[in-house]
């Protein structure tokens, strides 16, 4: 059997990423926060934060004002992809190599823009899979949100992996709070090997009072921490080019 890997990934780079990233570094988890530089409608760290999340943790681009890229331009959307990237390289004093679609909309122009901007791949917000077969449209597993049930039964059926859709339908997993979800999926990919990926928002966390259930997700993970391999996106990605 296949070894597992976990990975964790934050979107939007609001303040309370810092609170996030306090938790992660607590239970010893990496995590991958894919930042904008600025959003209208919620803030953004300053500068100085990111820099001092990106000491600790994978930075990850997520364009420049998180604009839906398939709605603009492909002249704008090349902007926000290349511009986002070199201010947050300018930042953190690195290169980027992984990418998140912002409200996880893409097509085939977006995915061709990202790739040419030297990204290696680019998470979207497809959930229960357990595979990586196109780094440049990665799913995740567990999104740290509740009612999600119509979008869990469409992407789980389209994965086509029906071992892990057996699991999921014989525990009735989809009716269930995301973070029953989380630990009962996470102990399956243990026992049965592939990627177990949980992604989510800090806003929205703090939005639904969901810090302590997120706590209780990642004492689980880091108690399984001796049967897993533990990566950022970056290091999956370049784990999955080299094939390792």
């Amino acid at each position: 059997m296949e070894r597992a890997i976990i990975t964790t990934s934050w979107d939007d780079g609001h303040p309370l990423d810092l609170k996030l990233a306090e938790l992660l570094s607590k239970y010893g988890i990496p995590g991958t926060f894919y930042i904008p530089i600025e959003r209208v409608k919620r803030g953004c760290m300053s500068p100085d934060e990111i820099g001092e999340i990106s000491r600790s943790f994978d930075i990850g681009g997520h364009t420049y004002h998180h604009v839906k890229l398939p709605r603009v331009s492909p002249e704008e959307a090349e902007r926000e992809i290349i511009e986002g990237k070199a201010r947050l390289e300018e930042i953190i004093g690195r290169r980027l190599s992984s990418f998140c679609y912002p409200y996880g909309e893409y097509n085939d122009r977006v995915v061709s823009l990202v790739k040419d901007a030297g990204f290696i791949g680019a998470r979207t917000m497809r959930s229960l899979t357990r595979s990586l077969n196109d780094p440049l449209r990665m799913g995740s597993t567990v999104y740290a949100r509740d009612r999600q049930l119509s979008r869990y039964i469409r992407h789980s059926a389209s994965s086509r992996d029906f071992r892990f859709l057996c699991f999921l339908l014989r525990g009735n997993l989809f009716l269930k709070g995301w973070d029953r979800i989380a630990v009962e999926t996470l102990d399956f990919v243990v026992g049965n090997g592939g990627i177990w990926h949980l992604w989510g928002h800090s806003w929205e966390l703090d939005d639904n009072r969901d810090w302590r259930r997120l706590e209780s997700v990642l004492g689980k993970i880091s108690s399984l921490s001796e049967h897993a391999t533990l990566v950022d996106n970056s290091h999956l990605l370049a784990m999955h080019r080299s094939g390792s």
